[in-house]
């Protein structure tokens, strides 16, 4: 049991090596995308139009928890879905954690976790622009524990598409059917009461809406609906069996 839960530090102590060589990269990475995003919807566009957010919430107060919940999931599933990819078939180093006498499940908390931390360190620089750049708002500390959840979700996730890529297209299609989408119609920049109606219920099948409801209650000082919490914890249970159903396949 022991090995069970301690063999996954090789692999998240290889992810942290390779990251922190390109550190400053990743940095630049991290802070850009969800700066454009502050700048262009929250002092831009969304001041101009004066879009009206239900309960009257002001729109830069809804769009922040948004733009934390789109870096956690952008870079802690492209990050883990890209690493695999290449350690699978180019680098071959997946296959060394294959031969290793570990467990199924400690291959899948190991990368399932280092996805988790670069989403985790995405979303804190952006809380960090949040407090550069929005002194209104301030971030409730009760989201933290939300955040982590939210980041080991989108780990396990970017575990599930990086053990199901078998080429560059893969890589394409994943990136244009799955993370474009989600990025701009689960909630995290326009309110989902905004949609047409069948959107605003079809999205709910979708892992990041959730994801962005869990994080926008909490970041703002209130407590997520058990339901929403319940959605959450289901998608990681269905990327976990995923996971772990792929990892199976590949000792047939």
């Amino acid at each position: 049991m022991r090995e069970l839960f301690s063999g996954w530090y090789p692999i998240v102590w290889e992810e942290m090596v390779y990251w922190r060589r390109r550190f400053w990269l990743y940095l630049a990475v991290y802070t850009l995308s969800p700066l454009i995003f502050l700048l262009t919807f929250g002092f831009g566009v969304g001041q101009r139009l004066k879009m009206l957010v239900p309960g009257g919430m002001a729109y830069l107060e809804f769009l922040v928890p948004g733009v934390v919940a789109l870096a956690v999931f952008n870079n802690g599933v492209t990050s883990v879905t890209v690493r695999m990819f290449y350690n699978r078939l180019h680098f071959k180093s997946f296959e060394a954690y294959r031969l290793a006498p570990v467990e199924n499940f400690t291959v899948w908390l190991g990368y399932t976790l280092s996805g988790a931390l670069r989403g985790l360190l995405a979303g804190g620089i952006v809380l960090g622009l949040v407090l550069l750049f929005v002194p209104g708002f301030r971030p409730a500390p009760a989201g933290i524990p939300w955040l982590l959840a939210v980041a080991f979700s989108c780990g396990a996730f970017g575990v599930f598409l990086g053990l199901c890529l078998r080429s560059f297209d893969d890589q394409t299609m994943i990136s244009e059917f799955v993370i474009v989408p989600m990025t701009f119609l689960c909630g995290t920049l326009i309110p989902l009461e905004r949609l047409p109606e069948v959107p605003q219920h079809l999205v709910w099948f979708l892992p990041l809406t959730p994801a962005t409801q869990v994080l926008r209650d909490a970041l703002t000082g209130g407590m997520p609906s058990w339901t929403v919490v319940g959605l959450l914890a289901g998608w990681t249970g269905i990327f976990f069996a995923l996971g772990m159903w792929q990892l199976g396949r590949r000792e047939d």
